[in-house]
C-alpha cells in the first residue's frame, strides 16, 4: 500500500465519498466553528482517480463537509494511492477508533471488520481483548441473534455469551442466560452450570433435551445437588486424610517400641511398603 506524507491543496468539489458517514448536526456545527476560528488541524485523506482532478476520500469526512459548507474551493490534503475497498475500509476503521462505542455499534463495527481483518488485528484498532472480540465474532458467524441481542442491550458480557452459546440446544442456552440475569449466578456458576448440564445428558446417551426441564430453576437445582456432591467428597477426603495422620502417627510410635518391632522382626513383617515409609518419613503434615 503506497503512501505519501506530501500535503497539497485539492479542489473541494473534486473529493468524492465512496461509503458516506455523516457526523451529527451538532458536532459538524462545533468543526465549522474550529475550522472558521482556529483553521484545519489535520489534513484529510484522499486517493488519487486517474485524472488529474480526481480523488477518492479516505479519511477526514467531516473535515471535507465542514469546507464544502465555509465555501472553501480547496483543502489540504494527503494523496494516497489506494482501491476503493482501501478507501472504504481505511475510513471505517478510523471512524470506529475514534468514537466512544455503544453495545449496539461496536458489535456492529466489529462484524464489519471480521470480514477484513483477524481479531488480533480488530482488538488493536479498537483497543478491546481479544477475547472479547472473539467471542463477538462467533456469535454473529453462528448466528446466534438472541445472545447478540442480549450483549447489545449490556445484559451479558460477549465472554459470556460465548460459553452460553456453546451449549447448542435453544432451551438450555435461554434457561442459562434467565438464570444468570434473573438469579444473580456468577459468569464461573453458569459456565459450571452449562458443563454439568452436557455431562448428563451424555451420561444418559440423549440427543435431545426435554424443554420443560430447562428452566432457571432445573438448573439452579443442578447446580447446588453439583456442590452439594462435591462438598461430600471434600469432607470424605478430610476424614480419610484425618484418619491417615493417626495411622502414620500410631505407627511410627509403635515402630519406636523395641519389643514390638522385635516381634514384627520375629514374624517376618519388619519391612514396610515403600509408599508408608516415604509417608512416615514426611512428617505431619
Amino acid at each position: 500500500m503506497k503512501r505519501s506524507r506530501t500535503i497539497v491543496r485539492v479542489p473541494v468539489v473534486a473529493v468524492k465519498v465512496p461509503n458516506s458517514r455523516k457526523n451529527g448536526k451538532n458536532r459538524s456545527a462545533k468543526l465549522v466553528r474550529s475550522i472558521r476560528n482556529v483553521g484545519l488541524k489535520k489534513p484529510i485523506t484522499v486517493s488519487h482517480r486517474g485524472k488529474s482532478n480526481s480523488y477518492e476520500l479516505v479519511c477526514g469526512e467531516g473535515r471535507l463537509d465542514a469546507y464544502s459548507q465555509l465555501r472553501q474551493a480547496e483543502i489540504p490534503a494527503i494523496v494516497t494511492d489506494l482501491s476503493t475497498e482501501e478507501c472504504i475500509l481505511m475510513s471505517l476503521v478510523e471512524n470506529i477508533a475514534r468514537r466512544r462505542h455503544t453495545p449496539v455499534e461496536l458489535v456492529s463495527d466489529i462484524g464489519r471488520l471480521a470480514k477484513h481483518y483477524r481479531v488480533p488485528d480488530i482488538a488493536a484498532k479498537l483497543d478491546l481483548g481479544q477475547d472479547f472480540v472473539k467471542a463477538i465474532i462467533y456469535l454473529l458467524k453462528h448466528g446466534e441473534n438472541r445472545l447478540v441481542s442480549a450483549v447489545e442491550r449490556g445484559i451479558v458480557p460477549p465472554t459470556l455469551a460465548l460459553e452460553i452459546a456453546r451449549a447448542k440446544n435453544p432451551a438450555v442456552q435461554g434457561a442459562l442466560l434467565e438464570s444468570y440475569v434473573k438469579d444473580r449466578h456468577t459468569a464461573r456458576q453458569i459456565i459450571l452450570i452449562r458443563q454439568l448440564v452436557e455431562q448428563r445428558h451424555r451420561a444418559t446417551k440423549r440427543a435431545e433435551v426435554a424443554t420443560d426441564q430447562m428452566t432457571p430453576e432445573a438448573l439452579a437445582r443442578t447446580y447446588r445437588q453439583e456442590m452439594n456432591r462435591r462438598q461430600l467428597i471434600e469432607q470424605t477426603a478430610k476424614l480419610a486424610h484425618g484418619r491417615l495422620i493417626f495411622i502414620i502417627g500410631s505407627l511410627k510410635k509403635l515402630l519406636g517400641e523395641r519389643m514390638f518391632a522385635s516381634v514384627l522382626r520375629d514374624q517376618g513383617l519388619d519391612k514396610l511398603p515403600l509408599p508408608i515409609l516415604r509417608r512416615m518419613s514426611a512428617g505431619p503434615s
